[in-house]
């Protein structure tokens, strides 16, 4: 079963006018606070957060946003070869992480956009491998659990199949050099080439991962959207986590990265729109941080932002949705 067909929402009208209203409304602090008190011991709300200053400043970032999880790059996105993480900041890190009360499940670290651990060319397969082998081992001095990567792609040179068998083998590979650390697969938008649009994929990788207790998935929901999985219907979100559990298991699934669309639905576009005003649409992210089999799991955006509805407006918003137990 792939992903499911667009089909009207029903009462669209309505939603449509919902939307406006939920995301353009000025949401009550106190309220807030009180929603994330009643759903926020369960439901890890953050954003991506920059290292500008020092590793251990995107603690105090998600800190003053709001946050209760957060994403982080370990190091430059330009080169391949990086400086080695110092010790020192690696100690600040984890030492900011303890005095706000992070857990290490509740925080994850991006790949580099520069890996293909998929790649036919023998160059760029090589190079992605050793980068993946750095970042685990950058997460396992700052004492992380988690490491979140896009699976790669085919680039049209190999089979899916093919590209499959290198990405698992970069995978145990890397497993291999470094312990406990668990490489989380990012679904993806389907866009070219790439690997991990249909969950039938991720669980291609995952059954050739011969440790299969370290790896796990991130669910982006621009991604899903654009890849044909119908958040925005009636139950979407519902139906989207029945197929997940289906088709890969849902004690894979390691973290959400929540992100509305602009493209439309099975576009195949990975263009992330910041929450309730894309395609999805807010009903879809009220069933998210309503969800049940989301809880104790990292909630990440990683929406473009705009002027008065930045990543703590975003958070705030998403909490206010939290409804009381």
């Amino acid at each position: 079963m792939g992903p499911r067909k667009a089909r009207k929402r029903k009462n669209k009208d309505d939603l449509v006018e919902e939307d406006i209203e939920c995301t353009e409304k000025e949401v009550d602090d106190e309220r807030v606070d009180k929603r994330r008190k009643d759903c926020g011991i369960k439901k890890y709300v953050g954003a991506h957060v920059g290292i500008q200053g020092g590793i251990w400043k995107a603690v105090d970032s998600c800190v003053e946003m709001g946050g209760s999880s957060f994403a982080l790059f370990l190091g430059s996105q330009r080169s391949w070869k990086r400086p080695a993480l110092d010790q020192a900041a690696a100690e600040k890190f984890q030492e900011q992480c303890a005095l706000q009360g992070f857990d290490t499940a509740h925080i994850l670290p991006h790949g580099s956009y520069l890996m293909n651990c998929g790649s036919p060319k023998n160059d760029v397969f090589e190079k992605s491998q050793a980068l993946l082998v750095d970042e685990l081992s950058r997460c396992t001095l700052l004492g992380l659990s988690l490491y979140n990567f896009h699976p790669g792609s085919s680039l049209g040179i190999i089979t899916t199949e093919q590209c499959v068998d290198k990405i698992a083998g970069a995978i145990n590979h890397a497993h291999q050099q470094t312990p406990t650390v668990i490489t989380v697969l990012e679904n993806m938008s389907g866009q070219g080439s790439t690997v991990g649009g249909k969950f039938s994929e991720l669980k291609s990788i995952i059954d050739k991962v011969r440790d299969q207790t370290r790896v796990g998935v991130c669910l982006d929901t621009c991604h899903a959207f654009a890849a044909g999985y119908d958040l925005a219907a009636e139950g979407g979100v519902k139906a989207m986590l029945d197929q997940f559990d289906q088709e890969v298991g849902l004690h894979y699934l390691r973290a959400v990265h929540l992100n509305d669309s602009k493209g439309k639905l099975g576009c195949n576009l990975d263009r992330h729109e910041d929450i309730g005003k894309g395609n999805i649409g807010i009903s879809a992210f009220r069933d998210i941080v309503n969800e049940p089999r989301l809880d104790n799991i990292p909630l990440i955006l990683e929406t473009p932002g705009r002027p008065g509805f930045e990543y703590a407006e975003q958070i705030k918003l998403l909490y206010s949705l939290c409804e009381e137990k």
